[in-house]
Parts: C-alpha cells; structure tokens; sequence
C-alpha cells in the first residue's frame, strides 16, 4: 500500500506522517513499514532537499524540474523497492506537491501546460499512491504555526497569496481525482484529532486491500 499526506506548509503532515508511520510498525512490524518524504528522501537526496528549500530561483521550470529529478531518484531508489517488497509505503510529498506548488500556484504558468503536466507522472511510469490525505487548514492557520516554529525557508517567506494559490491548487487536484483516490482531513483541529481521523481512514484502506489487522 501506498499512502502520501499532502497539505501546505504548516497543516502538520509531517508530525502525522511520523506518528502514523509509529502506529503502523507498531502493528505490522518495523521491517513492514517505509516512512519517507519528499524532496530528498533518497541516499544522497539532502543535497538537492538543502537547494530545493533554500535556493532561490530565477524559473519556475527550474523549481519544476529539480523536484521531478528528486523524485524520479527516490521512487527508483526508496519507493518501488519498499511497494515491491510489500511494504507499507507512508510518504511526506508526492507528486501533488508539484503540481500545487510549482504549476498550478504560478501566475505565469498557462493552462495547457498545466494540463500536461497533471498527466507527466504517468508518461515517466511514477507509481500511483492508493491513497493521498490531503490535510487543509487555513492559510492564517499555517502561517501562525510556522511563526511559532520560528525556522524559516523560502517557500515559508512567499507570503500568504502564494500559499492560497497552492490551498486552491491541491483542491483542484482533489476534484479531479489526480490519479489516487483522495481524502480530505481537517488539519485545523488538534493533533489528536486529525490522527484519529487519519487512523480510522488508513485502517478502512487496510481492510479493503485485505491486510490482516491484528488484536489491539
């Protein structure tokens, strides 16, 4: 099984993704369980997680293509030999990450080329997540969140316009459907709350594909 959380900064999917990613070895065991994430998530990946964050570019197609270069590595490297392997795959970023954040945010990026792009990752063969949670919490929220954790990058300083442009873009990905099968999680509740939520959906995806529970 293959399962992304997605969300804008500061809706808290990866303190979910960890304690999900906790939950689940506790269940099935440590070696039945992948925890990874993107940009980066590959032997080698900090690097290009360290320019992807902190670089400041002069082309959006630059951005583009730096993240669809991590993330052919990583699903080469991490993600196809852990769903071959029969894992449970849990990842932190994904394909809508880009498509959000580097298409369908922009203000110069024209609507045939998102169309294309929206269709790229099944030309290049990337694996299609089972699931994808899409944790939406208001801008004013997030950006009250990244205050508090003080650490900032250059996705953070874009300002609120930008991350509403991205809000709205992970929405329209939703409607279509994207290739996966998505599912909306209020990430403005508390932590204990939005983990409840995600736990229930994640144990009705484990029944369907018949994954065998055991006794809590």
């Amino acid at each position: 099984m293959f399962i992304v959380l997605e969300g804008i900064d500061g809706c808290g999917k990866s303190t979910q993704s960890s304690r999900l990613g906790e939950w689940l070895s506790g269940l099935l065991g440590l070696d039945a369980v992948l925890v990874t994430y993107e940009p980066g998530g590959w032997p080698g990946g900090e690097a290009v997680r360290a320019l992807a964050r902190g670089g400041d570019f002069s082309s959006v197609w630059s951005e583009f293509f730096l993240f669809m270069m991590d993330r052919c590595e990583h699903v080469a490297r991490v993600i196809n030999p852990a769903i071959a392997g029969k894992k449970v795959v849990l990842c932190d970023r994904y394909m809508p990450s880009t498509l959000a954040y580097q298409v369908l945010s922009s203000t110069i990026m024209t609507e045939s080329a998102a169309e294309k792009i929206i269709g790229l990752s099944k030309l290049i063969g990337l694996p299609q997540p089972d699931c994808t949670f899409f944790l939406d919490v208001n801008v004013s929220v997030a950006k009250s969140r990244m205050d508090a954790r003080g650490k900032r990058d250059s996705f953070d300083k874009r300002g609120e316009d930008f991350f509403e442009r991205v809000r709205l873009g992970y929405e329209r990905l939703m409607r279509s459907g994207a290739g996966t099968e998505w599912v909306r999680l209020d990430a403005a509740l508390d932590e204990e709350s939005v983990f409840a939520a995600l736990r229930g959906h994640v144990e009705r995806l484990m029944s369907l594909e018949g994954t065998e529970m055991p006794d809590k």
